[in-house]
């Protein structure tokens, strides 16, 4: 019995012994697992910490390295534009001209783009030296070609012989007839003068203009009517033998004046018979309407004033000296070319005159042979007309 307690006391003791091995076995177990997960989240919090910074150490290489590439390869770009540049500054000096400024300076104080437009503007400016002149292309066919009057140029062109002195004469005497108009036959010129503008500037600054109608050619030592007839010569005929274009301003009756301009022949000049008013009509009626005092120099309206037709105010050799205050003491041996007061000038609105041809008498010996009279056809401020030399004529 005592064996039997006994081995009852040792099991429970060994029982008692193995329960506490076995709950300090499972003790020490919870407590190893326990550091083992302390210690796992302790490496696994420097694991992260160790992989943010490799990760923050790459990315700056890579920014760094970006960096760089984009460095050198604007290094590299800029050492090619240089040279180019260099190139280009050294083709520009040898095709450029004289007196171009520095090309150094227009480059540095502008941008290299514009640089280089320059460059092929230099370039294109050089080939086109080079380019040879050839004719003009002749005009499509459906465009008019333009029609150049050789005629008109030509005479206009005279006009650089005796230019205009000043700037008031060079403003209003654009189309005035030069020397070279005058200097021609005394018939050639009574007729050219047809159609032409006679211009009076008065003192006040008026202007007045009249178209002329109707001249007469006087010629000179072999003409019966001529003040020179047989080389005769007085202190009133002498701008008769001075050079063409002189003005021959006489008094005949004692009351009227005659206007004339010498021709190319010596003592040879045409007579101005009759102008169509154009340009202060109103000016001329006035004029008309005025005669001189007692002393001979000053003039005064007319106690009964007229009204006078357009078409009659200049009709008659002392109706325009009237009309234009034209007087021998104003005007006589000036040369019309050269006179700021009055002067003949071209109508650009005029291309050709229809003339009429007669003589003025019924002189056998000479008329017959050479007509002296001239006029416009079918204009109303004529003298006299000749309808049979109207039949017969003629355009200049």
């Amino acid at each position: 019995m005592n064996q039997y307690y006994l081995m009852i006391v040792l099991e429970t003791v060994i029982q008692q012994k193995l329960n506490n091995f076995t709950e300090n076995r499972f003790l020490f177990c919870g407590s190893s697992m326990k550091r083992t997960r302390a210690s796992s989240k302790v490496k696994t919090g420097k694991e992260e910490a160790k992989d943010d910074s490799n990760k923050n150490e790459i990315e700056a290489n890579l920014e760094d390295n970006q960096h760089h590439l984009i460095v050198q390869a604007k290094n590299l770009k800029n050492q090619k534009f240089n040279n180019i540049s260099k190139s280009e500054n050294k083709l520009v000096h040898s095709i450029r001209d004289p007196i171009d400024p520095p090309l150094e300076d227009a480059m540095n104080a502008e941008p290299k783009q514009k640089s280089k437009l320059n460059l092929k503007t230099l370039k294109n400016r050089n080939k086109e030296k080079n380019i040879e002149l050839k004719p003009n292309a002749p005009p499509p066919k459906n465009k008019p070609r333009a029609v150049v009057d050789l005629k008109m140029m030509t005479e206009e062109l005279k006009q650089l012989e005796d230019p205009p002195s000043t700037n008031w004469e060079k403003e209003i005497c654009f189309n005035r007839l030069p020397f070279s108009f005058y200097d021609s036959p005394c018939e050639e010129l009574a007729q050219n003068l047809l159609g032409k503008v006679l211009v009076r500037c008065l003192e006040n600054g008026t202007i007045l203009k009249g178209r002329i109608v109707e001249t007469e050619g006087y010629l000179g030592v072999i003409d019966k009517a001529s003040h020179t007839y047989q080389k005769k010569v007085t202190p009133r005929n002498m701008p008769m033998y001075m050079p063409p274009g002189t003005i021959y301003v006489y008094m005949t009756y004692g009351m009227y004046h005659c206007f004339n301009i010498s021709s190319q022949e010596s003592g040879a000049y045409v007579q101005i018979k009759a102008v169509e008013p154009m340009l202060g009509l109103d000016y001329m009626e006035l004029l008309r309407n005025m005669q001189f005092e007692e002393n001979g120099k000053e003039k005064k309206i007319i106690a009964n004033v007229k009204s006078i037709k357009h078409y009659e105010l200049c009709n008659s050799p002392a109706k325009i000296c009237a009309a234009f205050d034209i007087d021998e003491d104003s005007f006589n041996e000036q040369k019309i070319y050269k006179s700021e007061n009055l002067w003949i000038e071209y109508d650009p609105y005029i291309k050709f005159t229809t003339v009429v041809a007669t003589h003025p008498n019924n002189d056998s010996e000479h008329g017959a042979l050479k007509a002296w009279r001239y006029y416009v056809l079918g204009s109303s401020s004529v003298t006299e007309r000749d309808v049979k030399s109207e039949e017969h004529a003629y355009n200049i």
